[in-house]
């Protein structure tokens, strides 16, 4: 216990001594014209994919037992005026996983039997562009609402085993879509110090699009300051929470990928 306790103390006061910056009267401790933020998370999917006009589906936990994997995403942020910004992320992620087969499995017209060894493969590549705009900026804290534009890829592959005509071949089913999906929401920063060492932030994106589905993400972070220009970040995120129904001409996607995070982000 006086161990942890010395070791709780030294980082109070190295969080409250020589800051990068010191709020003062009117002086704002966000202060920057680029900013660029990466972070690495873990991944946990769940959700499931339907073929084109209801031919087959599958679960990707149920069946196929996905577990965590890493992958990252990564933001530019131009502050080109006091309270305008223009954004652009980028957040590729892509898992495999193989299993014998418990069940029969249906996908976009190809049927897989019990015990048939299938491999699964998802990809999810989205890039946003966008804007934010402050509603409120103060010294130690500012309230944003900003917009982007997803342009979300996901496809769903799956390789086996199959019999046609009593001989066996393998074949691979496949499905995609690529879907524009605007998105609304806020997002606060607060330095709860004087000094700019310790900063909390959070985010929340979301829209729905009624019959056609919804795309949300969210996440929440405590960031500290590395040197003037440097954070380190840490952790949790909803990466994103999407579902679009299926039809005669798409295949339906029910996707959740939520993790921890850690990062960095650098501003000048």
């Amino acid at each position: 216990m006086p161990f942890k306790t010395g070791v709780l103390t030294v980082f109070l006061l190295w969080l409250m001594t020589s800051p990068p910056a010191r709020a003062q009267d009117g002086q704002d401790l966000d202060v920057y014209r680029w900013r660029l933020t990466g972070v690495w998370w873990f991944s946990s999917p769940t959700g499931s994919f339907n073929g084109k006009g209801g031919s087959g589906t599958f679960d990707l936990t149920r069946d196929f037992g996905f577990g965590n994997y890493s992958t990252f995403t990564g933001t530019a942020d131009w502050r080109f005026k006091r309270k305008h910004h223009l954004l652009f992320s980028v957040s590729p992620v892509t898992n495999s996983r193989r299993t014998t087969l418990s069940k029969t499995i249906e996908f976009q017209g190809v049927t897989y039997d019990v015990g048939t060894s299938v491999g699964a493969e998802i990809k999810s590549l989205a890039f946003a562009p966008g804007y934010q705009y402050d509603i409120i900026r103060r010294n130690r804290i500012s309230l944003s609402i900003s917009t982007q534009v997803y342009l979300m890829n996901t496809s769903a592959d799956l390789t086996g085993t199959v019999f046609i005509n009593n001989k066996s071949e393998t074949r691979t089913a496949s499905g995609s879509i690529l879907a524009p999906l605007p998105v609304l929401g806020p997002r606060v920063r607060w330095y709860p110090l004087h000094r700019g060492r310790l900063a909390v932030d959070g985010a929340f994106q979301g829209m729905s699009f009624f019959g056609y589905g919804y795309f949300m993400s969210a996440r929440g972070t405590g960031m500290v300051a590395l040197s003037r220009h440097w954070r380190a970040s840490f952790g949790y995120q909803m990466g994103t929470r999407l579902k679009i129904n299926d039809d005669k001409n798409r295949i339906g996607v029910h996707l959740t990928q939520k993790g921890p995070i850690a990062g960095f982000e650098v501003s000048w």
